[in-house]
């Protein structure tokens, strides 16, 4: 049964060509944008071998100390060192499987870029958003007052429902009569009833 769930905000430890991954987040998305990686929003997507260790690497470390290393230069010593650290001393090479290290990449993506379940709405009068959704999310967690670093940093999922979250209690501030109250999360309770209709 698929039903928004508290622990899916929680993210899994997660260790790829003995490389440590940061939580998945918004940060780490949008260097993907950046660096033009084919994954970026589409975990499955083609990608050669060098776009798959410039993704862990950029995974590996905090938004903002990725980005230093870009605008500093520094970024070409990074994936140097990552690259020695990895193949290990010239005294003990180490062998990387790197179909694996792939495999592992491309499922922690998956679950990064998983949104909750939300119950779709038609729009009165029409009124469609066209910021970006990255900026539109963004935007609406600092209104709801966290700060810019906590919105780039934070597990991407737990982050998706920090803003629907955010959404529903606004909504919820506004409602001048119950009736017109519409639910955003699918529910455990709304999941049971539908299973069991369905036998």
């Amino acid at each position: 049964m698929i039903y928004a769930r508290a622990d899916e905000t929680v993210p899994e430890p997660c260790q790829v060509a003995g490389t440590p991954l940061r939580p998945f987040c918004l940060g780490h998305h949008l260097l993907f944008r950046r660096l033009g990686l084919p994954f970026a929003n589409a975990p499955m997507a083609e990608a050669a071998r060098d776009a798959i260790i410039i993704g862990i690497v950029v995974c590996a470390a905090r938004f903002e100390d990725t980005l230093e290393a870009f605008l500093s230069g520094d970024w070409p010593r990074v994936m140097a060192r990552w690259r020695k650290r990895v193949a290990g001393p010239w005294w003990k090479p180490r062998k990387v499987d790197w179909a694996e290290a792939e495999m592992l990449f491309r499922a922690y993506l998956q679950d990064g870029y998983k949104r909750p379940p939300v119950l779709r709405h038609e729009t009165a009068g029409g009124v469609f958003l066209t910021a970006p959704w990255e900026v539109l999310l963004k935007v609406r967690l600092v209104m709801a007052g966290f700060n810019e670093m906590e919105v780039l940093n934070g597990y991407l999922p737990g982050r998706w429902y920090d803003y629907f979250t955010a959404l529903e209690l606004d909504a919820a501030a506004k409602l001048k009569d119950p009736k017109h109250w519409r639910k955003v999360f699918h529910t455990q309770e709304a999941a049971e009833k539908m299973e069991a209709a369905n036998g």
